[in-house]
């Protein structure tokens, strides 16, 4: 099943679009290793990609209200930066 496209949003300079789209809690990635933080719906706000989105940097904004900033790299690896912390959360793993 191809992924599809996020959405283009038109906007002003020097910005020229940002791409969004929504992942549901039921989606499953390719590569199980991938997937940690997103078994959980999200929206994924990207801020640099390449054409099919498969490596880049973008916002993530999880149901939990939990907000990330995720870069995926070519080695198949992913970088995590916890902008912030889910409500309510006390230390628990997700």
């Amino acid at each position: 099943m191809a992924k599809p496209f996020p959405l283009r949003f038109e906007l002003p300079s020097p910005a020229k679009q940002l791409r969004m789209e929504r992942v549901h809690k039921d989606q499953v990635s390719e590569d199980n290793n991938r997937m940690g933080l997103f078994t959980i719906g999200h929206w994924r706000l990207w801020l640099m990609a390449n054409g099919d989105f498969t490596l880049g940097t973008f916002i993530q904004l999880l149901d939990n209200g939990a907000i990330n900033r995720v870069t995926w790299h070519e080695d198949g690896s992913e970088t995590v930066f916890c902008v912030k912390e889910p409500e309510g959360w006390r230390g628990e793993t997700l």
